[in-house]
């Protein structure tokens, strides 16, 4: 069986059951894909992994994966966190063309055996008595006078010399032997008196009711278990977001390789079967470390006790990973859920539909929130959904959606003030649409505290409010602690590339789009984005290529054109360069404007018409169009930083 620590160089670990790379002990930060990586490198230490093994390993045979650019930029992550020289490499070997191998040596060690009681309460040993000493043999010219034979000789001095040297050195050492079991009897101390916080994922409830219809119910129950559990708490339990949780739906995939992938402690699985009105879900947690089931129930429930069982399953599941409950969060769980049988499953089909995130979908989510609310009309939780699915049909329709989001929002805190769902709606809107920026900060940072946990409260604080102001080394952050909490989410992962971008670190974003992509290969905004950096890069055959793929995948009107724009983009830039693509992207969103991958105040602006880009600007401003307030931090801006026009529509933004 493999170790479960690895220690290589001369102060480095890798520990496969903390999931932790190490340096002197302390942990270092190193993404999922790159992990594995060296997990992979480090098993086959000295034998060559070539790259096609690399990919089946992490990725699977049937992948979209761009193999140079995946494996360089896990390759490089890794030797920027090993500080491995690729020239002179110390840890990992470039064979050419070929692959990788691990050329360090690698001990593998366990757990430090503790001290034993005796070990601890015995006394240093004392120095050993000096050896008698030979007399020192009498020079002849200077013959002494023995004046008793039977007087025996003088030992010589030197010994005495020695004994006064060994004896303070074994003192010292006894003393920083005694020091060193104290400091880590305080570390032990400090580490009991402040453990490290427990990962839980909760996988997606089986829905076993032989009716696909009810795939809604076992759906919102799995959320709604993730959202308690997330709320219980914070400081000590962490919980997986739902987005990277269903991405485990139906799979085939040992409870060790998920909890390896998401680095939790904890899973939690369970199913849900409903008959008529009643309905049975059975639960289990168990210890990834050890697959060791550690607890499992069974709940019988009738249609009315279905709006407790939430609050019953949290309290078990927590006592099991023995976090402490405070007494507000343990009401707060008791008096968050409707009172009306019916309001609460309409509340779980709107969520159900909210998640899907197309635009038909959010339309039925919108509604199913609506008749909840008509059926409960003091249910906080359905006003937060609602909320939720208006901001969501903001995007397109700010001037509609955002207004009504944030009464939406309202009226659930009214109802329940420490919801903190509602509080991220409201910090957008005061962002995105209101230009409010302390407000929403207040706003952003409440929802935090109320719910760290909350994956999209980071990511709404980061996109909406930290890049906006510029911010980004603040929205790096706070994106990396939303892909903690979910890992998989296409959206994160995306906007964490686009912080990157607009802070002015390129490489970082080349990067993050590449694992994007890897993680979902079909989400068309993620190229889009990636078209974007391109071309702020003068890359416009890779900028072309990304747009065209983003097209191609985004559905609608873009399918049907996405080949012919592609050709057109590429015979102009070859002809015109970089200005042939900037109005041959004109052309295009003027005779198709649904497509619109690119602003129209950012195509002026590469095109070094200002006049227009300006006018864009402001009819931006006036409209609240999505992404606008991007301007003070996007790049393809920065030729009118130094017009007055530019420096007032900024200032009327707040944005100085």
């Amino acid at each position: 069986m493999p170790a479960d620590v690895l220690r290589f160089g001369n102060d480095l670990e890798l520990d496969r059951t903390a999931y932790e790379l190490r340096r002197s002990g302390r942990p270092l930060r190193l993404e999922r894909i790159p992990m594995e990586i060296l997990f992979l490198l480090i098993d086959r230490k000295g034998q060559l992994v070539s790259r096609e093994e690399i990919i089946e390993k992490i990725w699977g045979k049937d992948v979209f994966l761009d193999t140079d650019n995946s494996i360089n930029s896990a390759i490089r992550k890794i030797r920027q966190a090993l500080k491995d020289d690729p020239d002179k490499p110390s840890f990992i070997q470039t064979v050419t063309a070929k692959g990788y191998r691990f050329i360090a040596p690698v001990t593998e060690i366990g757990d430090p055996a503790p001290l034993s009681k005796a070990l601890i309460e015995s006394p240093a040993p004392e120095a050993p008595p000096p050896a008698a000493a030979t007399p020192e043999a009498p020079r002849p010219e200077a013959q002494p006078i023995d004046p008793s034979p039977s007087t025996p000789p003088l030992p010589n001095p030197v010994p005495h010399r020695s004994r006064w040297v060994v004896v303070p050195i074994v003192a010292l050492l006894a003393l920083l032997a005694t020091v060193g079991y104290l400091w880590r009897l305080r570390t032990r101390s400090q580490s009991a008196a402040a453990p490290r916080r427990v990962m839980l994922a909760v996988l997606p409830f089986a829905n076993l009711s032989n009716d696909p219809q009810q795939e809604y119910f076992s759906d919102g129950l799995t959320e709604e278990t993730i959202t308690d559990l997330g709320e219980l708490n914070p400081e000590q339990l962490g919980v997986i977001a739902r987005t990277s949780s269903t991405a485990y739906k139906h799979s085939e995939k040992t409870i060790a390789q998920i909890g390896r992938e998401l680095g939790v402690d904890y899973i939690l699985e369970g199913s849900v079967r409903r008959e008529g009105g009643a309905a049975r879900v059975t639960a289990q947690l168990i210890r990834v470390k050890d697959q060791v089931h550690l607890w499992a129930h069974t709940y019988d429930r009738e249609a009315g006790g279905l709006l407790a069982l939430q609050n019953e399953l949290g309290r078990a599941i927590a006592q099991q990973v023995q976090v402490k409950l405070t007494p507000p969060n343990e009401n707060r769980l008791a008096n968050k859920y409707a009172a009306n049988p019916e309001a609460y499953e309409l509340y779980l089909k709107g969520r159900f539909y909210l998640n899907k995130k197309t635009n038909p979908e959010l339309g039925e989510s919108t509604e199913y929130f609506q008749q909840s609310i008509a059926k409960d009309p003091g249910f906080a939780l359905a006003y937060a959904g609602l909320a939720d699915s208006y901001l969501a049909r903001a995007i397109g329709s700010p001037q509609e959606f955002d207004p009504k989001a944030k009464a939406a929002a309202s009226r659930a805190l009214e109802l329940d003030e420490g919801l903190a769902e509602a509080h991220a709606v409201l910090g957008a809107v005061k962002a995105d649409f209101e230009y409010d920026w302390p407000g929403a900060e207040q706003e952003f940072q409440r929802a935090i505290k109320l719910n760290p946990n909350y994956a999209d409260a980071h990511y709404r604080y980061a996109w909406s409010y930290l890049t906006p102001l510029g911010k980004s080394e603040q929205a790096i952050a706070e994106m990396k602690t939303a892909l903690d909490l979910d890992p998989f989410s296409r959206t994160d992962n995306t906007i964490l590339g686009c912080a990157f971008f607009y802070g002015r670190r390129y490489d970082d974003a080349l990067a993050q789009f590449d694992k994007a992509i890897q993680l979902n290969p079909d989400f068309f905004v993620t190229y889009y984005h990636l078209a974007w950096l391109y071309s702020q890069l003068g890359q416009y055959p890779n900028a072309i290529a990304a747009l065209t793929k983003g097209r191609l995948l985004a559905g609608d009107n873009r399918v049907k054109t996405a080949a012919s724009y592609g050709a057109s983009l590429r015979k102009t830039v070859a002809v015109e360069g970089a200005n042939g693509f900037w109005r041959e992207i004109e052309r295009q969103q003027e005779h198709d404007p649904e497509i619109g991958e690119f602003g129209p105040p950012q195509i002026y602006a590469r095109l070094g018409d200002n006049d227009k880009a300006l006018e864009e600007l402001e009819r931006n401003y006036e409209e609240r169009t999505a992404l606008g307030t991007l301007v003070n931090v996007d790049p393809a801006f920065d030729s009118l930083r130094s017009d007055p026009r530019f420096h007032e529509i900024v200032k009327r933004m707040g944005l100085i």
